[in-house]
């Protein structure tokens, strides 16, 4: 057996890249240099890194609590990846002083039947190399549990970030699930999480199929199935036209592709095919699109790849500039409203604005100190970026000194949103928080908790005289709260892994969720009901939603998928 370094880095890098670490995965790579080797990578199975992890605890298990005649010790403590593990053995009402120190002849302890069946089961366990229907694992969210089944609601409530395999074990009790959803008095440093009842009653109705939601829940079954792409499809991007189909598109092969969807040829849809070439014979690996993004009168589209390369074209698919810089991985990419300036933020913490009617860099804006990981524009001169220095900062297009900069997260800030009214910016953070900030202000003027785990992706209500905020995160719930009021409306818990998309509909009146669980879920805003839910084959990297009504869902298998969520 031979255990390299590099094959370890790239199963590090590969669940980074499917748990939606996309950030990370980016930096993990450049550093690691995985693709400068000479060998081929191989083309691994999603969820290696967790198999070998799970099956390595699962051994240790084994090791742990086998005698050395062969039999098993009988231990109710969970067994953890991390930590000293210390055996435990539940004592039974029927248990007494004698029984669990030995009969008075000095003969073997008497069991319990309660112990005696634990013992079998475990012993079964040993006997069968644990089986995975005793594990669970959530790889979107960083939660490895092993022998959920076991978990109680005790359990969850020590440790938040194990709810999610409770009430996926114990469905059936309503209690488990509100338990596990309650705050933590630990000293460790889990978030405190204070749940309102009528979110009590959300997870409650979740848990055990009883809500509102599970009676009306109906499958997307009629589909369209764009294929082409040989790698994972992170991002797509509908052109912003009212009622247009043309649909751009993102992957991990280095090309991204626009679908006419007005224009099918027999089965098929068509797609016009961008290529970023690789700068070298040797960095062909490196050329994952990063972000497409259409100007708004959905005449240009720009595309941006791990290894810097920035390119605008037409809507044909013609090439209309090659924006070059440096070398480092584009993450994120903006228009102004007119769509005359084209801003682009970068890994090595720089943002760059690009005058499109010339195709040259206007200025380069240096603030942060870590990795910019989002840009928005409040209007055609001002806009804002976030960090994984924890800031925000607030810039005008004629200078690069800040004109604000916002503190107060705890962790990598990971998007930002201006209110559609421009009211208002919002940003989302690994610490677990949803803030909202006035320019008027140094502090933010709303600080909303709840979810447990890092919140990824945050949309407004498109509406400019409501103040809605939907916020997902890897804690597998989405939550939607109310500026004004200051409160959460809704808490939407049907998905069973990380949620790091989200999308609403043009009218207001829904919002798509998508999950590493493989589904896409269609929410009520009014009721926070689940309308639709699809079912994909693999995991949900990104879904858009057209104004024309229909939704596009990028997925990890290389498919994209299109469907009209209010069809019949």
């Amino acid at each position: 057996m031979v255990l390299k370094s590099e094959d370890v880095n790239y199963l590090v890098y590969r669940y980074l890249k499917e748990s939606g670490f996309l950030h990370s995965s980016y930096i993990f790579q450049f550093e690691s240099q995985i693709h400068n080797n000479d060998r081929e990578l191989p083309n691994v199975e999603p969820g290696s890194l967790i198999r070998v992890l799970q099956k390595g605890l699962q051994y240790m298990d084994v090791e742990t609590h086998l005698n050395e005649d062969g039999t098993a010790r009988l231990c109710t403590a969970p067994f953890s990846l991390v930590g000293k593990h210390v055996c435990s053995v539940q004592a039974t009402s029927s248990d007494t002083p004698g029984s669990r120190r030995g009969n008075k002849n000095g003969g073997p302890v008497a069991l319990s039947a309660q112990q005696q069946q634990q013992q079998q089961q475990h012993q079964q366990r040993i006997e069968d190399g644990a089986s995975d229907k005793n594990s669970s694992t959530n790889h979107g969210g960083h939660t490895l549990v092993h022998d959920s089944a076991s978990l109680t609601s005790k359990d969850a409530k020590k440790y938040p970030k194990a709810r999610n395999a409770v009430i996926q074990h114990q469905a059936a009790s309503a209690e488990a699930a509100l338990v596990a959803s309650g705050a933590t008095d630990d000293d460790g440093d889990q978030m405190d999480v204070d749940v309102p009842d009528t979110e009590k009653e959300n997870l409650k109705n979740a848990a055990d199929g009883s809500g509102k939601s599970a009676r009306k829940l109906r499958l997307v079954e009629r589909v369209q199935v764009l294929r082409g792409h040989t790698s994972p499809v992170f991002l797509c991007a509908w052109a912003p036209v009212s009622g247009s189909s043309m649909l751009a598109t993102g992957a991990g092969d280095g090309t991204s592709r626009i679908w006419d969807l007005t224009k099918p040829k027999g089965d098929s849809v068509q797609s016009v095919v961008l290529r970023h070439d690789p700068l070298t014979s040797d960095s062909e690996a490196r050329l994952d699109v990063t972000s497409i993004v259409w100007n708004p009168p959905g005449s240009l589209l720009a595309t941006a790849c791990f290894s810097g390369q920035l390119r605008v074209w037409t809507a044909a698919g013609e090439p209309k500039y090659t924006l070059r810089h440096r070398p480092v991985p584009v993450v994120s990419m903006r228009w102004n409203r007119k769509g005359s300036l084209l801003l682009t933020a970068c890994l090595d913490g720089s943002i760059c604005l690009w005058d499109i009617q010339t195709g040259t860099l206007r200025h380069e804006y240096k603030g942060h100190a870590g990795s910019v990981l989002d840009i928005d524009w409040l209007d055609n001169t001002t806009f804002a970026s976030c960090a994984a220095d924890k800031s925000i900062i607030v810039w005008r297009d004629d200078s690069t000194s800040p004109v604000k900069t916002f503190t107060g997260h705890k962790s990598d800030v990971n998007a930002i949103k201006w209110h559609p009214g421009g009211k208002f910016l919002a940003s989302a953070s690994d610490d677990g928080t949803v803030k909202v900030w006035s320019t008027g202000s140094d502090s933010p003027i709303h600080n909303f908790f709840g979810h447990s785990q890092q919140v990824y992706a945050i949309k407004w209500l498109p509406k400019a005289d409501k103040s809605i905020i939907a916020s997902a995160s890897f804690d597998s719930t989405v939550r939607i709260w109310d500026v004004q009021s200051s409160s959460c409306l809704r808490v939407l818990s049907a998905h069973t892994e990380a949620v790091h998309c989200l999308a609403f509909s043009s009218d207001s009146r829904y919002l798509a969720s998508g999950s590493f669980d493989k589904k896409v879920h269609v929410w009520n805003v009014k009721d926070g009901s689940l309308f639709k839910t699809y079912n994909a084959d693999d995991g949900i990297h990104d879904i858009q939603w057209a104004t024309k009504g229909k939704i596009a869902v990028a997925v990890a298998n290389g498919h994209v998928i299109v469907f009209d969520p209010l069809a019949s």
